[in-house]
């Protein structure tokens, strides 16, 4: 099972991590993770993953939690790794913004 792992830099501290196994050519398991470094650390802003048994979106909030699950069951792996991707690429800036807003009202 061949595993493949790979960064794609949004900006200065924004950046997606993406980690993935093939099985016969399909993507097994995967996850990208939309990631911000601030004060020296890793953020884990949103997450992509094939979890269990299906693909789903975590939205994280300032403590780790996770806020909402959204589902991507009707997906195959190497479809729902795509749309990771582009959902990332597309709207870093709306994720963030958000958790930005949760991290403000924690406070």
């Amino acid at each position: 099972m061949p595993e493949k792992s790979y960064i794609i830099q949004l900006s200065a501290n924004v950046f997606i991590f993406v980690y993935f196994i093939t099985i016969r050519g399909n993507v097994g398991k995967f996850v990208a993770k939309l990631n911000i470094i601030e004060d020296g650390r890793y953020i884990e802003i949103a997450r992509y993953d094939s979890g269990l048994h299906e693909p789903h979106l975590d939205i994280i909030g300032p403590n780790g939690d996770k806020k909402r699950t959204i589902d991507y069951s009707i997906l195959e792996n190497d479809q729902a790794l795509n749309v990771a991707i582009q959902d990332f690429k597309n709207n870093w800036k709306v994720y963030i913004e958000r958790w930005r807003k949760w991290h403000a009202e924690r406070k």
